[in-house]
């Protein structure tokens, strides 16, 4: 992780192409772009309130492509994971930067998807998981999240 990516919220460097995060600021997004990302995937509902206003206009202005997946956090949808999909492997040779609110969906949605094309076995899922969904820090699991990756993972 370099020093204009340290400061997003829960940022993680999954890879050398996939980078993820909760939602950065308009000055976190310029520092995303010179750090070599090309496209910005939100999984973030744009009515939250910690939603950036006008964000799929700034990522344009950056020069750099959007990608739109809303997220419900108390109702996730298989068809929302299946979005995921189609986009991600849309994406493959980009350098890509995934987000939500807080990383939560993120990883929970990046790690099946690389289960499921990827090859990446369930504790190299979970492990990526755990780094954000952290009971040690009071981040626990819901059932409704439990449900969700448990069904998608299937």
């Amino acid at each position: 992780m370099d020093a204009a990516t340290a400061d997003i919220k829960n940022f993680i460097q999954i890879d050398e192409r996939i980078g993820s995060a909760g939602q950065p600021t308009a000055e976190q997004f310029k520092a995303l772009r010179d750090a070599g990302y090309e496209v910005v995937v939100n999984l973030l509902p744009r009515e939250q309130d910690n939603a950036l206003k006008g964000e799929e206009r700034l990522i344009g202005e950056l020069g750099m492509d959007y990608r739109y997946i809303p997220v419900l956090w108390t109702a996730p949808h298989i068809e929302d994971f299946a979005a995921f999909c189609q986009v991600m492997q849309e994406l493959q040779g980009k350098k890509v930067f995934v987000h939500c609110a807080m990383n939560m969906r993120v990883t929970a949605f990046y790690s099946s998807y690389a289960m499921k094309h990827l090859g990446w076995s369930r504790a190299q899922a979970d492990a990526l998981v755990a780094r954000i969904w952290d009971p040690a820090q009071n981040v626990k699991m819901n059932d409704t999240w439990r449900a969700f990756i448990s069904d998608i993972r299937q």
